[in-house]
Formats: structure tokens, C-alpha cells, sequence
């Protein structure tokens, strides 16, 4: 398929122009009247789907029109969106976006194993809306959502010594173990009726190096996070591992693991509330207080160090 890059135009251009409608005089011709885009993500306003939720100035995403040609689009202010799609007809068309820009590149998507910086983090981020119509001069209006999952933890310390938990430095904590954790997969955009698309897993595993949160949970050591491609994890993996070091001393490794089937789904954000104690990990997973869908709930088990 052809893919058409940015053309820039101004924001007062777009407005001005998508305020027109059939019955004004002066209507230019076909072929010349770009189409007007906003977009947001689910349960937030004029803003960017990234694990943030901020747009930034530069922020590319592509459009798909009537299933055929992607237009590159750059936000701007409040969720508006210039791009260089012109309305051939006067016809309804069919519109669908992706970002970033770039994913229209592969149906393949992968997340990085070491996310523990900002970029690395969210550049596993792949967001897409529903296909949806939009009639002649209309205002597209486009709702993304998360098509990968979020896995956070939250960890705590009890009955260990009080220098151990001192700061989140001190702990090495990773997702999966032994290259268990698919780090990619095939992505079909969703379709009529549905946010979000659908996933073939792919073939290469590793590990996941998270990303520490600035945003601590009460009463936590530190949050961690990752983004990690929608899959089935199985029962008797090691999902989580955990060092700790201090003043050169060092405590664990610690290993949790799981005791049933897990499916990470796409959208959803699973909390793991960790505590470390001298016999091991107490976990549990959280169904509450979730930005993104809520994930699926359930004790953990407490596995002893190894």
C-alpha cells in the first residue's frame, strides 16, 4: 500500500476549513479539502495514548483511508491532528489510525528487554483505534487504545533489615526468567465494533529489565513497570525475580511463580503487590486502581528464596 508523509499545514487552516459544511458558498473543490482529525485516548481528553498520556509536538501517527493508503498525521494543539489526506468525494470514508507512524512499516511488533529507561519503555507502546466513519467535511474523531499489556509491580519489605529497603537502587528486579516471556508478535488492526486488534505470538523470548515508576505506591519500596506483548504465560513459570544489595551485602535471589495459566490481554494493566520477607515472596495481583482496563485478579503464592 502507498504510504503518504506529512504535509504541513497550519492549525487555523485546519479548523477554519473542517468548519465549512455543503451549505456554504465558496466550498473548494474536491480534492483539495483536507480532512480534519482529533484524537484521544479511552477515558482521557485530547490526549496522546502513549504509557503517559502527554502528546508531544512531533507525535506521528499514520491513517488509513478506506482500507487502502496510510497518511502520515503530526499532532498538535488539543488532540488536533495536520496531516495531508483531501476529501477525493463527497462520499463517507473509512478511517483508522496506528502509532506510531512507524508500525504501519511490519505487522510484526516488539518490546525492548531493558526498559528501564523512559525511551526504551515506551517505545513499546502500540496504539490503535476502530475502524470508524466519518461523512463529507467532517472532524474525524479517533479513539485509540493500548494494544500491548502493563504489568506493574509494587514492592514492600517486612521482617528484613531496615537498611535492605533503604532506596529503590538497591533492587535488581526482573520479568520472567530463563527467556520465558514472548518479546514479540503479529498485529491485526481491530476491526468494526471492537478497540482493540488481534494478536498471533511470535517466536522470540527473553527477559524484562522494568522501568522504575516515578510514582511510588503507598507504602512501597518502589513501582516498577513494562509493557509486554499480549500472551498466555504458564503455570509454573518464573515471572519474577528480585536482588537486593546494600553496603555490599547482598539478599536473594528471590523468585515468584506462577501457579496457574496467565493471560496478559491486550489493554489490561496487572498489578503484582509484592512483599519480601525472610521466607520468601507474598504476592498478590490487584484488580483495582487500574488507568488501563482492569487485569485479572487472584492470590499469588509465596515461593521461598533460592
Amino acid at each position: 500500500m502507498k504510504r503518504h508523509f506529512l504535509v504541513y499545514t497550519t492549525l487555523a487552516s485546519v479548523l477554519g476549513l473542517a468548519a465549512c459544511t455543503q451549505d456554504e458558498s465558496g466550498m473548494l473543490p474536491d480534492g483539495t479539502q483536507p480532512l480534519a482529525l482529533t484524537a484521544s485516548i479511552e477515558g482521557g481528553a485530547d490526549t496522546r495514548a502513549t504509557v503517559d498520556n502527554t502528546w508531544s509536538d512531533d507525535e506521528t501517527m499514520a491513517l488509513q483511508v478506506n482500507g487502502g493508503d496510510w497518511y502520515n498525521y503530526t499532532a498538535g494543539a488539543s488532540g488536533y491532528f495536520t496531516g495531508n489526506y483531501y476529501w477525493q468525494s463527497k462520499d463517507p470514508i473509512t478511517v483508522q489510525g496506528i502509532c506510531p507512524a512507524t508500525a504501519v512499516e511490519s505487522t510484526t511488533w516488539s518490546v525492548k528487554n531493558d526498559q528501564s529507561s523512559d525511551a526504551d519503555y515506551q517505545s513499546g507502546d502500540l496504539l490503535a483505534s476502530e475502524l470508524t466513519n466519518v461523512n463529507y467535511v467532517s472532524t474525524a474523531h479517533l479513539t485509540f487504545r493500548h494494544q500491548t499489556a502493563k504489568v506493574v509491580v509494587n514492592v514492600s519489605w517486612e521482617g528484613l533489615p531496615d537498611a535492605i529497603g533503604a532506596t529503590a537502587s538497591d533492587i535488581g528486579l526482573g520479568i520472567g526468567k530463563d527467556e520465558n516471556i514472548l518479546m514479540d508478535g503479529t498485529f491485526t488492526l481491530p476491526t468494526v465494533g471492537s478497540g482493540y486488534g488481534t494478536w498471533t505470538p511470535g517466536t522470540t523470548e527473553g527477559s524484562i529489565t522494568p522501568h522504575l515508576s516515578g510514582t511510588t505506591a503507598s507504602d512501597c519500596v518502589a513501582t516498577y513497570e513494562a509493557l509486554v506483548i499480549p500472551q498466555t504465560i504458564r503455570s509454573g513459570a518464573w515471572l519474577l525475580t528480585f536482588n537486593a544489595t546494600k553496603d555490599e551485602a547482598s539478599y536473594g535471589p528471590f523468585y515468584y511463580m506462577l501457579q496457574n495459566d496467565t493471560e496478559w490481554k491486550a489493554g489490561y494493566k496487572y498489578t503484582y503487590n509484592v512483599t519480601i520477607t525472610l521466607y520468601g515472596l507474598q504476592v498478590s495481583v490487584d484488580t483495582g486502581s487500574m488507568t488501563w482496563e482492569e487485569g485479572t485478579g487472584g492470590e499469588g503464592s509465596v515461593d521461598l528464596p533460592i
